[in-house]
């Protein structure tokens, strides 16, 4: 299980509620998309040996040598790529996900870019005519905005963009922290948009206990 957030920008005091719920639904990897500050990531792998963290960055940095991978782009096992923008990834892979589109289907596992920078979660199929979107939640007037949980099954020989969405609280914002939980096991996305962080301790027993597919 693959845990996806972006964009936290100076936002901090969220962060350990989500760390927490990682690690009692037992995330153990982790991959910051950019447009996030350091310290809390640095403190999470710190606090935890054998765990991973994967760290993407823009132009801008900020680097982070001692995570488990750090670049402007990443290609991690089962075809999953990761970005700050989508721009990035797919300039960075073009090659390899051209390479995968060409082929004829034939059940391979999907093959999935993951990016941040929008704030808007996503969740995309790209087709040879047409994209089509699977999952979003945005709202023209932010206040209106509603917590949603919906998982996404990501079908054999198709490429799919995932986006988590923004986590965090600055400048006024109206609460909005989203995130994701990518299984590439199972051929799964679930997506997470919470404007209260007192849910994710109950979120944190639902998801060990019954309450899922």
């Amino acid at each position: 299980m693959l845990a996806l957030i972006a964009d936290t920008h100076g936002f901090r005091v969220g962060l350990p509620p989500l760390f927490a719920f990682l690690t009692r639904c037992r995330v153990k990897k982790l991959a910051c998309l950019g447009d996030c500050e350091p310290e809390p990531f640095r403190a999470w792998l710190e606090l935890h040996p054998g765990h991973e963290l994967y760290w993407v960055y823009d132009v801008q940095g900020p680097e982070m040598p001692e995570a488990t991978a750090t670049g402007p782009a990443l290609k991690l096992a089962d075809r999953i790529f990761l970005a700050h923008t989508r721009a990035t990834a797919v300039l960075s892979h073009h090659q390899e996900i051209e390479a995968y589109k060409s082929q004829p289907p034939s059940g391979r596992p999907p093959l999935v870019i993951c990016h941040g920078h929008t704030h808007t979660p996503s969740v995309t199929r790209f087709g040879p005519r047409v994209n089509q979107i699977l999952y979003i939640n945005s709202s023209v007037r932010p206040y209106l905005l509603r917590p949603r949980r919906q998982i996404v099954t990501l079908t054999p020989d198709a490429v799919y963009l995932v986006v988590p969405g923004s986590f965090t609280l600055e400048d006024g914002r109206h609460p909005s922290f989203n995130f994701a939980l990518l299984d590439p096991r199972r051929q799964l996305v679930e997506m997470f948009t919470l404007t209260d962080l007192g849910e994710l301790a109950t979120l944190a027993s639902r998801l060990t206990g019954a309450d899922r597919p």
